[in-house]
């Protein structure tokens, strides 16, 4: 929508980290994201556990191979097969990572968009009722990590308006994390 011939361009800002950390669509996503991370941590401290024995088990076999009790052949063919599984263990393990890291990445993604999806609308909704033609980002840095809005008066501030009405539609409490003291960590946002 074009500004009025002759009217003077009105700009906003908004702090979009601040209204990114203080949504609570954004607490609940992180929780989500927390508890696949805390999943895959323990699957891979149960592969890991598994390596280790097969790692002492191989270790054992070429051990035994200096056995003079036990066969040469067979405890050659015993170490080489402890080997082959440590190999493949370790293959797992890589597959595994990058499957879940891979399946992570989305999950983040996906939860990211969608939550800048809702606050990008509000943005639009809150711009077009207080008439401006552009709104910028007051968190954003320039590359020698400087403020890229460096001045604005505070009336043209819709941060907290947005906040506000971002989270009028919360039906359920806070979760725990959303009432902690420290803001939450702003990795879906990048």
């Amino acid at each position: 929508e074009k500004p009025a011939k002759g009217r003077p361009q009105r700009f906003a800002v908004v702090n979009l980290e601040k209204v990114f950390q203080e949504y609570y669509k954004s607490r609940i996503a992180e929780d989500a994201i927390k508890q696949q991370a805390e999943v895959f941590r323990n699957s891979m401290m149960r592969l890991n556990e598994e390596l280790r024995t097969l790692k002492e088990e191989a270790r054992t076999a070429r051990i035994n191979m200096d056995n003079i009790a036990l066969s040469e052949a067979e405890s050659r063919k015993n170490a080489e097969k402890k080997t082959r599984q440590v190999a493949e263990k370790e293959a797992d393990i890589e597959l595994y990572m990058n499957q879940r890291n891979t399946e992570m990445r989305k999950i983040v993604q996906a939860k990211r968009e969608g939550i800048i999806a809702d606050i990008k609308k509000e943005i639009q909704r809150r711009a077009t009722a207080e008439g401006c033609d552009f709104v910028l980002d007051s968190s954003s840095k320039t590359l020698s990590e400087q403020p890229a809005v460096l001045l604005f008066p505070e009336l043209d501030d819709l941060t907290s308006q947005v906040i506000t009405e971002l989270n009028r539609s919360r039906t359920v409490p806070a979760p725990a994390s959303a009432r902690r003291e420290t803001p939450p960590a702003t990795d879906l946002l990048k």
